[in-house]
């Protein structure tokens, strides 16, 4: 008997094996593309909860007008009740510069 190598016949992917190989970069880039989002935003939240629960405040970043004409951001712990109030001020204060910058556009076009 003769000692020959052991041969495996390798049988060539079928139809799904080659669309799954050609779909493998596109999906793992998505994946990467949601988990490079989604993870930052988490850490943040995780950060904000841990501030909260040690302070019972909650961190929110303002703007301060200094008396020499600049403007600095501070992150300052704040109540809850107050945090509303000024995430609303935000809120229109951000509405308001984007009508702004929507305005100089259709300008130009103009």
């Amino acid at each position: 008997m003769a000692r020959g190598r052991l041969r495996m016949r390798a049988s060539p992917p079928g139809f799904f094996g080659y669309a799954n190989d050609l779909m493998a970069v596109p999906r793992h880039f998505v994946a990467g593309w949601v988990i490079g989002i989604l993870a930052p935003v988490a850490s943040l939240a995780g950060i904000m909860a841990g501030i909260y629960l040690f302070t019972r405040r909650i961190p929110l970043i303002t703007q301060i007008n200094e008396e020499t004409g600049e403007r600095r951001l501070i992150l300052e712990l704040v109540e809850p009740d107050e945090a509303r109030d000024l995430a609303q001020r935000g809120k229109e204060a951000a509405k308001a510069f984007g009508d702004e910058i929507k305005s100089e556009f259709e300008a130009e076009q103009l």
